[in-house]
């Protein structure tokens, strides 16, 4: 239950339209580091969220 609410919060985001931060945002939910993100999130969605977010064409990755 808590993953399926840390992937929804980041699809969330993605509609927002607003720039992501992949790793400010993988420690907001909690995870240990931005590749468990990754990783949860490319099983549940079958592919990586910075691909998953081409569909909102206003968000905009970033990176540290």
């Amino acid at each position: 239950m808590i993953r399926r609410y840390r992937l929804h919060e980041v699809t969330e985001r993605m509609a927002a339209g607003t720039p992501v931060d992949w790793a400010a945002l993988a420690a907001d939910l909690g995870y240990a580091d931005q590749a468990h993100l990754v990783r949860d999130f490319t099983d549940l969605f079958g592919e990586p969220p910075t691909h998953y977010a081409r569909r909102y064409p206003r968000a905009r990755q970033t990176s540290r």
